[in-house]
């Protein structure tokens, strides 16, 4: 991700950002991780991971 917000629990953003969620960088809304499958072969190609860690924290848990 190339947002220099990445890596913060979303409600931390959006409290510094005022609640104003146009004011939050896009890029942070980029997909952490993308499954494309052939249609014709049915092989798939992943690219990306997913932060366990920060959807914990984010989430409480």
């Amino acid at each position: 991700n190339t947002s220099s917000d990445y890596g913060r629990p979303f409600g931390e953003i959006f409290k510094a950002y005022e609640y104003d969620f146009f004011k939050i960088d896009p890029m942070l809304f980029s997909p952490a991780k993308v499954i494309v499958t052939n249609a014709k072969t049915g092989k798939s190609f992943t690219a990306g991971e997913l932060n366990s860690a920060l959807l914990t924290t984010s989430f409480g848990l």
